[in-house]
This record gives C-alpha cells, structure tokens and sequence, in this order.
C-alpha cells in the first residue's frame, strides 16, 4: 500500500480499517499523487516541510480533497503519530489550501 509504505516501516502494525474497503480506497489515493509526492504532503503535514507546485498540482488536482482527509486519518491512526493528532488536524488543511491557493482549484 502506498500511503502505508509512506507512513510506516514494514515491520510495523497496520491497524484495522475503520471501515470496511478504507484501505484499499487509500491505496487508490496513493496511486494518484504518487509516491514522491505522497512522501511531500506527508512531511508538509508532520515536519512543515514546503510542498513543490509540482507536487500541490498532483494533490489539489489528482488525489483531491477527500482522498487527503482520508490519509490524515490514517496518519492518526499510526501509534508514533497519533500523539500528534492535533497538529495533523490543524496541518493538514491548511497543507491543502495552501495548494489550492498556489494551483487553483476549478469547480
């Protein structure tokens, strides 16, 4: 799974899904964004790290909005990240709107 692969080591638990087909629906997020710029959004979210256009063109515009509210789910749900719930709430949307206000967003 990509948004696995991005976010846990092999060795480690995957927690049940919270509901039925959630991880192959996040798989199939993954599969837009790619892997790299999968790995982007992800630290922008946990490390504040600066998302390239190149990589906001992939979330606003391929993955969307919903596929990434679904992967900060998922990176709660993550023991070594649960503790930082907060953050990845505050951090998340802001990570996407900053994108839809670098790349534009058509309705």
């Amino acid at each position: 799974m990509i948004a696995a692969s991005i976010v846990v080591a092999e060795d480690e638990f995957i927690p049940p899904e919270p509901e039925p087909g959630f991880y192959k629906a996040l798989q199939k997020c993954g599969q837009k964004i790619g892997l790299e710029c999968g790995e982007s959004v992800v630290k922008a979210v946990l490390k504040d790290q600066d998302i390239s256009t190149k990589c906001c063109v992939q979330l606003v515009h391929k993955m969307g909005r919903s596929c990434h509210e679904d992967l900060l789910w998922y990176l709660i749900s993550q023991p070594k990240i649960g503790a930082n719930a907060t953050h990845v709430f505050i951090k998340g949307p802001q990570v996407y709107n900053s994108c839809v206000s670098k790349v534009g967003l058509e309705i």
